[in-house]
């Protein structure tokens, strides 16, 4: 099981925050209930913070992210500890889960041996102890998480059903056209006389069986390895005017001259996949991980309201 998207940025930042940064005056910014905040632990859910968004965003909207982001910060690592104060209170017997867990990290990472994830844990500047202890805080808080406020989520088949009706687009494979063109660049045309000239000589040498050899004759289309492929389009991809054209055409037919901004096309249809309706029972697990997914953020925020009236919370600055 997975610490909820609520906690993921927080949990890992808050464990290693201890003692990576003595140097820095350990201020505190807010008691939660027997946990405290310390600037050191802000400090680096910050910098994990803009690491994350770096990977998504650039410039000016990178800035924004941030700034949106960084306003948050506080108040998600209090409802993270709130979760770990109240956990810890259950007790829990984890040794055993964290064994499997480990067991689970060195077979996915390939590592044969303790030694093995020791080193590349050493590589990120933590100890195996203190990866246990994070991983035992984590399974503590996920137990606590899915005891309190996961416990009542259950989805319904008349839920699933009844989502897969109202969505019926998301689960209908759109049609699907490939299609081969003969084109003509209105850019290498000054005059409609060549123009009509060059249609002219191609229609003279252009019957129903040789298209691809007069298209790759004449074909001015800018594709290094296939001057003729034009590619494959679900509907309303196309130029209306091509697609109008392409969606009465039969395998193997072409059409015959569009005009559009670009140039002119004569097209020939490859193929045609109809729009279908993906069966139920095919979707049916996915559409109900989403409904468990929806409901169970419902759930923990009602929950984590809860238990902020019902904790002690001091807030002595404002990150």
């Amino acid at each position: 099981m997975k610490l909820n998207k609520i906690l993921a940025l927080t949990f890992f930042l808050i464990i290693i925050s201890i003692n990576v940064f003595p140097q820095l005056i350990e201020e505190i910014y807010a008691v939660v209930n027997d946990e405290i905040i310390t600037y050191s632990e802000l400090f680096n859910a910050e910098q994990q913070l803009i690491n994350e968004l770096r990977t998504k965003y650039k410039g000016k909207e990178f800035e924004e992210a941030l700034k949106n982001d960084k306003q948050k910060l506080l108040d998600r690592i209090i409802e993270y500890k709130l979760i770990l104060s109240k956990a810890k209170e259950k007790k829990y017997d984890v040794e055993n889960d964290i064994k499997v867990i480990i067991k689970e990290i060195k077979k996915q990472n390939n590592f044969a041996t303790d030694k093995e994830l020791e080193e590349a844990l050493k590589s990120q500047g933590l100890t195996m102890e203190k990866f246990k202890e994070q991983q035992k805080i984590s399974r503590i808080q996920q137990r606590f998480i899915y005891e309190e406020a996961y416990s009542n989520v259950k989805i319904d088949n008349s839920d699933i059903m009844e989502y897969y009706k109202k969505n019926i687009d998301k689960y209908t494979t759109p049609l699907q056209l490939s299609l081969n063109c003969l084109f003509l660049n209105r850019e290498n045309y000054s005059t409609d006389k060549d123009i009509l000239e060059k249609k002219d000589k191609i229609n003279s040498e252009l019957n129903e069986t040789n298209f691809k050899e007069v298209a790759k004759k004449y074909s001015e289309l800018s594709n290094s390895e296939d001057n003729i492929f034009l590619g494959n389009f679900k509907k309303r991809e196309l130029d209306n005017k091509i697609e109008e054209k392409a969606l009465k055409l039969k395998k193997g037919e072409h059409s015959s001259w569009i005009e559009t901004d670009s140039g002119w096309y004569i097209i020939q249809l490859i193929s045609k996949t109809e729009s279908k309706l993906i069966e139920y029972k095919k979707v049916r697990e996915e559409i109900k991980n989403r409904l468990t997914g929806i409901q169970q953020e419902k759930e923990l925020k009602k929950f984590l309201e809860r238990l902020k009236k019902e904790s002690y919370i001091k807030i002595y600055k404002e990150f």
